[in-house]
């Protein structure tokens, strides 16, 4: 097994092609062979048959000849044996013929009969049954005779008479031996040939699978703007292919997603430590009144603050994205938890002058859930609608069941300033902001969607976006509907 295993496949394969068209070539040979030696036996057969009932037709049935014509035309059969070969049919078999009975007399027979034609056990045995015998015998020069014996009957009964037509089958073995010398000429060659073509077609056929491979070496980190190349046949080296490019575009997207965190992280975290940095360098440059010191601790402390936030942010979001955060589940009240909630961001909303309007058509008292994190992921959404809504705007925040998916669903819509369908697909990235909104100004750093993502997931829920520039946003958050604490 293991020296099979270092076999390339290529060779495999065409090792393989070479033994099934071996055995097949095999096959049809010997199937060739049996089939015309059948045919030979069949025709020599029939044609002996023939000649019998010609002769005991002649001879001895029924009375449209006069016996003197009878006689005569035996006679002309008997004496040229090419009228034996003209009733044979067969211009291959070269009949002999005789009359002879069971003591052993022999009242007729051709000229050529210059061998003995036997009369064996089983034919006297057949025919006393009135059956003919066809039987075959090796001669002293080692020529195959082939005899068939019919029987004479009168009125259904045998008359010790008996009719012997033979034939040498040596044509017939010259022609099988022809037969077997060009089978064992012709199929080796083609087998060969076979094999040949077999092999380049396997060489053929293993050519984009070394494009691929050779395709593949040169993708790297770096390059993994690289495709594979696509067959053109639509087969399963094609579906290889685009099913590898599609993980390599998901690949591609990943890395560029992963550098621009990383990117945006050292932006969140640079700011906030050159602020540190520079007051602590101001407040060391010369010595300061007592309130100068305060205002740079408190600059210091303020930044710090924000870097806490960030880093405790990112490592939640690391912790739900692993799952490996703890999660309690509990039955929450829907009234108490949405009245907890918007007083909870009520402030930000009139920070920014945005009012909130709550429509709630759960039919159910309570569901399950963890309400802490529930509630962190509908204030993060809440939040990010206040800050790019237009002051004296709106934000309506809806909470229903949605019965097809047997999920709680919680929809907030805004009408701000909308969000371009190019950032669509990024805006659950961590640190990602559109372009209208790339201001640390805006509040925030850019986790709260990414965070609430995340959490949603944790209830076996989702988070989808609709938004249209200028006219407003939908965000909508589902859950799943829970029958017990697990």
């Amino acid at each position: 097994m293991i020296f099979y295993e270092r076999i390339p496949v290529r060779l495999r394969l065409a090792v393989g092609h070479a033994i099934w068209m071996a055995l097949l070539f095999t096959g049809m040979g010997i199937s060739v062979f049996k089939l015309v030696e059948t045919n030979l036996n069949d025709s020599v057969n029939a044609a002996l048959i023939s000649s019998a009932r010609a002769i005991r037709k002649a001879r001895f049935t029924g009375d449209s000849f006069q016996h003197a014509e009878k006689n005569m035309v035996l006679q002309e059969m008997l004496r040229n044996p090419a009228y034996l070969e003209q009733v044979a049919g067969n211009r291959v078999v070269r009949p002999l013929a005789q009359i002879i009975n069971i003591s052993g007399r022999v009242h007729s027979k051709t000229d050529n009969v210059s061998v003995t034609l036997p009369v064996t056990a089983k034919a006297l045995s057949r025919a006393e049954s009135g059956l003919s015998t066809i039987e075959t015998f090796t001669l002293k020069d080692n020529a195959p005779l082939r005899q068939v014996t019919m029987p004479v009957m009168q009125v259904g009964h045998f008359t010790g008479d008996l009719i012997q037509v033979g034939a040498s089958l040596r044509h017939t073995e010259d022609t099988l031996a022809g037969l077997v010398l060009i089978l064992w000429v012709v199929l080796p060659f083609v087998l060969v040939v076979s094999i040949l073509f077999g092999y380049a077609l396997t060489t053929s056929a293993l050519k984009p699978v070394k494009d691929i491979s050779r395709a593949a070496e040169k993708i790297s980190v770096d390059q993994l703007h690289l495709r594979l190349p696509v067959p053109l046949a639509s087969d399963e080296l094609r579906d290889l292919s685009i099913g590898f490019n599609k993980l390599l575009a998901r690949l591609e997207d990943s890395v560029h997603r992963l550098r621009r965190f990383t990117a945006d992280v050292s932006h969140e975290l640079r700011t906030p430590l050159a602020v540190i940095r520079g007051e602590a360098e101001f407040a060391l440059r010369r010595e300061r009144p007592a309130d100068a010191y305060c205002s740079s601790l408190q600059a210091v402390e303020k930044e710090a603050c924000h870097m806490t936030a960030i880093v405790e942010d990112l490592l939640l979001l690391a912790r739900a994205e692993s799952r490996s955060v703890a999660v309690t589940w509990e039955f929450v009240a829907m009234e108490g938890f949405l009245t907890e909630l918007v007083r909870t961001v009520q402030p930000i909303f009139q920070q920014h002058r945005v009012s909130l309007e709550v429509a709630e058509s759960f039919p159910d008292a309570q569901f399950i859930c963890a309400p802490g994190y529930l509630a962190l992921a509908l204030k993060n959404i809440l939040l990010n609608a206040a800050k790019h809504s237009e002051p004296g705007s709106k934000v309506l925040f809806r909470v229903y069941k949605d019965t097809g998916d047997d999920m709680i669903a919680f929809s907030v819509q805004d009408y701000g300033e909308g969000i371009p369908e190019k950032d669509l697909g990024y805006i659950f990235d961590p640190f990602f902001r559109s372009d209208t909104a790339r201001n640390r100004f805006s509040g925030g750093v850019g986790i709260g969607l990414s965070l609430a993502q995340a959490l949603l997931k944790l209830h076996g829920g989702l988070i989808s976006v609709q938004s249209r520039v200028n006219i407003g946003t939908v965000f909508t958050a589902k859950i799943k509907l829970r029958e017990d604490i697990v």
